[in-house]
């Protein structure tokens, strides 16, 4: 057996292999797109394909595969495949095996498809998260940063604000504005040691690019939150979060996306508490103000029908 071919059947993922090497920009943004492919453009797409998507040559495609102990770029992708597919294993087990929603499908099966559809993309998401430092290096970012502003547009912007929502009780220096213009305008104010988090399913959203790029030529570091790798929002970015793609539903891929970022929103509030014991000490400051303003059972006393403060003598009203 050739060391290429052992290499091929080691016992550590292809994908970490892939993550944890030295690669040359070329090859990382090849890395990218695999990463990125749905699985039935996994198992279809083509080298010359994949090499127009990455921005790469064939030739470079084809070195990286031989490279991990793959006779092409064939058998790299269909090895990712088995992975891909491995890793939703248990939950297919346990629901209907067939992904795609037929028109005889009840309210039961439908649930049971969306919600194993959401499952499947989120173990997914998380695994491509162990095998690249991205989060990390975004953490450290996001808690070093002299202040942080939001990006996003439609859809993306709610994400936006459900970051600003549970990072904002960190004590973070961090907004969101939810006007388009606006966010270019802040952007401009941008400068060197503050992160833009621009957030976008495509990457390609005109106003979000523009403030993207703004804040980037004013000296701000830009992260990117987007589902495609190679985009014009991807080739701003300092950092670049992918979201993995899913099949078998229509009309789900930018919503799933969108459940996903904001579960992203989730994992960075407790990366970063867990990083910053000051910043966890803001979360208990701010919820416990927070839990003093909530209504009390007693704030509201059962009247009898018909009965009005305005009908009391004045002096008399309730405060």
């Amino acid at each position: 057996m050739t060391d290429a071919t052992s290499g091929a059947e080691d016992s550590v993922s292809l994908m970490t292999r892939l993550s944890q090497a030295d690669l040359s920009s070329a090859e990382k943004r090849l890395i990218e797109t695999l990463f990125s492919l749905a699985d039935y453009e996994l198992a279809t797409l083509t080298s010359a394909a994949l090499a127009e998507r990455a921005g790469a040559s064939r030739a470079t495609v084809d070195r990286l595969a031989r490279r991990f102990g793959y006779a092409g770029q064939k058998e790299m992708r269909h090895a990712l495949l088995r992975e891909s597919r491995a890793m939703r294993t248990g939950v297919d087990e346990i629901v209907t095996p067939s992904p795609q929603i037929a028109l005889d499908d009840g309210p039961v099966e439908i649930a049971y498809k969306v919600f194993n559809n959401a499952s499947v993309r989120a173990l997914k998401f998380a695994e491509l998260l162990a095998q690249i430092d991205v989060l990390p290096r975004l953490v450290t970012a996001m808690h070093d940063a002299r202040s942080i502003q939001l990006f996003g547009a439609g859809a993306s912007a709610v994400v936006a604000l459900d970051m600003h929502q549970r990072l904002v009780r960190l004590g973070l220096r961090i907004s969101m504005a939810q006007d388009a213009h606006t966010q270019i305008a802040q952007a401009a104010l941008m400068g060197e040691g503050d992160l833009a988090v621009a957030i976008s399913f495509s990457g390609m959203t005109r106003t979000t690019v523009e403030a993207a790029a703004t804040a980037r030529s004013r000296g701000a570091s830009v992260a990117a939150i987007l589902a495609r790798a190679q985009s014009p929002l991807g080739d701003i970015a300092d950092l670049k979060v992918l979201t993995p793609p899913g099949v078998g539903l229509f009309g789900t891929d930018a919503s799933m996306t969108r459940i996903l970022q904001m579960m992203l929103n989730e994992v960075l509030f407790h990366c970063l508490a867990v990083k910053d014991v000051g910043l966890l000490e803001n979360v208990r400051r701010i919820d416990a103000v927070l839990n003093s303003e909530k209504i009390g059972a007693g704030d509201f006393r059962r009247r009898p029908a018909g009965s009005d403060d305005r009908d009391r003598p004045e002096g008399h009203r309730e405060t």
